[in-house]
């Protein structure tokens, strides 16, 4: 199991899984793949991960290693570091 910054935020607020499934009206077994890296969250359920762990939820979009830009015939890649900041 990969240790994600969503588990350690669900471990530190003493969360039970199912609880922050049903927060981000998902079933615990879609919960687990997020939480475990193996599915990406999207823009609704990271918005009410946000809320519920009082942090930008931009922080949780931003956890892959790099994110890539396609603007007209210009490609680029950035490298993002793997961090929140509470009530930003």
């Amino acid at each position: 199991m990969k240790n994600t910054i969503l588990k350690k935020l669900r471990k530190e607020n003493k969360f039970d899984s199912d609880i922050v499934a049903a927060k981000i009206d998902t079933s615990i077994e879609e919960y687990l793949a997020i939480e475990n890296g193996i599915k990406k969250l999207d823009l609704l359920q990271a918005a009410k991960l946000g809320d519920l762990y009082d942090i930008n939820p931009r922080h949780l979009l931003e956890l892959a290693e790099s994110i890539n830009y396609n603007i007209g015939k210009y490609s680029r890649t950035v490298y993002s570091e793997n961090y929140f900041e509470k009530g930003e």
